[in-house]
């Protein structure tokens, strides 16, 4: 077993989650950022001081984002905790990991040759992500309504990864599922799926759903569209301009909904890596 000191610096539940994973499987495992939080496993080393903490450090996990505005995301700090400070005390030696990084980030880790992996563009956690993205917003579509989700009608726009898993759960439920889509390709899998699939140049109205759900991160439809919608409009690719009627942006959803299972994911990954990474690379 790999005995480098991981440390994890802010973050929200899924990193306490990929903290405890990697401390039951046999590694050294220390937090900081977490003050707020009323229930830190025991288990868990915490800092106060984060020069100390990464000095110490081997391994370094950050949150998802990464920093914002200079500052590592860390809501349940009691302070700032600087991201000048991190990177003051970094040096090649250690290893890195994260999601989100800022492009100025990035160029500062390079600067100072520092191996670091993106979360976000490693294939597996994309892939799992997906599905407990689609959980999650499921329990969202629920916990709206006071109603059986069975014999309700969704539009879902877009067909990648989140969508096709959404298809899956949401077509246990007997959903009524509506596939709007550019590609033909993508409509016919979402028949294939046993979904109604329509090209996005023919749609003309959101009326008659029960659920509108969006998963393309781009704006696609004219305000004036949104005056046919009467249903929650759930929004997971951020698209500020959507913000019409029953509108509810859904971010981060697996660290929301599953933090758990998120944060495994998470663990699992940093396992693997660690165990394939050698000192004398």
């Amino acid at each position: 077993m790999d005995k480098r000191n991981i440390l994890f610096i802010g973050g929200d539940e899924r990193q306490l989650y990929c903290a405890t994973h990697l401390y039951r499987i046999g590694y050294e495992v220390s937090i900081i950022g977490f003050d707020t939080y009323s229930d830190v496993p025991t288990e868990l080393m915490e800092f106060t001081n984060l020069k100390i903490a990464v000095i110490l450090a081997d391994v370094i996990i950050l949150p998802t984002p990464c920093t914002i505005d200079s500052e590592i995301y860390a809501p349940f700090s009691e302070k700032p905790l600087k991201e000048d400070i991190l990177l003051k005390y970094l040096d090649g030696e250690k290893l890195i990991f994260g999601g989100k990084y800022s492009i100025n980030f990035q160029k500062k880790l390079k600067e100072k040759n520092i191996r670091y992996y993106d979360f976000l563009k490693e294939e597996d956690i994309t892939v799992q992500n997906a599905y407990l993205t689609a959980e999650g917003t499921v329990f969202k579509m629920m916990e709206m309504s006071k109603q059986a989700l069975c014999g309700k009608r969704v539009l879902i726009i877009g067909f990648g990864r989140i969508a096709k898993n959404l298809c899956r759960l949401l077509g246990a439920y007997k959903m009524h599922i509506h596939i709007l889509a550019r590609k033909k390709s993508d409509l016919a899998w979402a028949k294939l799926m046993g979904c109604k699939g329509m090209q996005l140049h023919t749609f003309k109205s959101f009326d008659g759903y029960d659920y509108v759900i969006n998963t393309v991160p781009v704006k696609l439809f004219k305000n004036t569209l949104f005056s046919t919608l009467d249903a929650p409009f759930i929004d997971l690719a951020g698209v500020d301009e959507y913000h019409h009627g029953d509108y509810v942006r859904l971010s981060a959803v697996p660290g929301k909904y599953v933090p758990e299972s998120a944060g495994t994911v998470l663990g699992e990954y940093v396992h693997y890596v660690l165990s394939g990474v050698s000192d004398d690379e």
